[in-house]
């Protein structure tokens, strides 16, 4: 079994935005998500597919561990068995890479899944979005939508991405690494 979990908030004033990209990827996958209470009490939007689990927690984004701690306890899934699908300020849009563990990069999200998973071996996919204008406008620029002339890139990237978590989960995580982290749909 495996968990490919989505990160982004719920509500629709933040759809289309760029910290919603682990939900816009899992909403090109063609699965029918319902919504579930996990151990935790948090509410999540749920789909079974392929003999894993693809999720959207309903926790906002800060607070995905409090679903994808008790999910995977519950369904013994280790961390190596978990994609985490996230927006990457230091990546460029029109970039997007695969990644095993390591470091956090100051991603409260995932540092709240590491935090519940005791782990950080989980694997990510990093959808490039760009750095805002400033450092001091990191969190209103990853809740702005992206800008129209961005639009044609970002497209391109949520096909490649849906195509990449499908190959995680077809193939594993080298043969996908190898496969996407090259790619440039700029």
């Amino acid at each position: 079994m495996f968990l490919v979990v989505g990160q982004g908030n719920p509500g629709p004033q933040y759809e289309r935005t760029r910290h919603n990209a682990g939900f816009q990827v899992l909403d090109r996958l063609g699965l029918e998500f319902r919504k579930k209470r996990v151990a935790s009490g948090h509410e999540a939007l749920l789909a079974e597919a392929q003999g894993g689990l693809f999720v959207k927690p309903l926790t906002y984004y800060n607070t995905t561990g409090q679903v994808v701690g008790p999910l995977a306890r519950f369904y013994k899934i280790p961390p190596e068995r978990i994609l985490v699908v996230h927006d990457e300020m230091d990546l460029p849009l029109g970039r997007l890479r695969l990644k095993a563990g390591g470091g956090l990069a100051g991603n409260r999200g995932l540092l709240s899944i590491a935090q519940a998973l005791g782990s950080t071996g989980f694997h990510r996919l990093r959808l490039g979005i760009g750095k805002p204008p400033s450092p001091e406008e990191g969190a209103r620029y990853v809740l702005s939508p992206f800008l129209p002339e961005e639009l044609p890139v970002w497209e391109r990237v949520l096909e490649a991405a849906r195509e990449a978590v499908f190959c995680w989960v077809e193939e594993g995580f080298a043969p996908c690494a190898n496969r996407f982290n090259a790619l440039d749909l700029r």
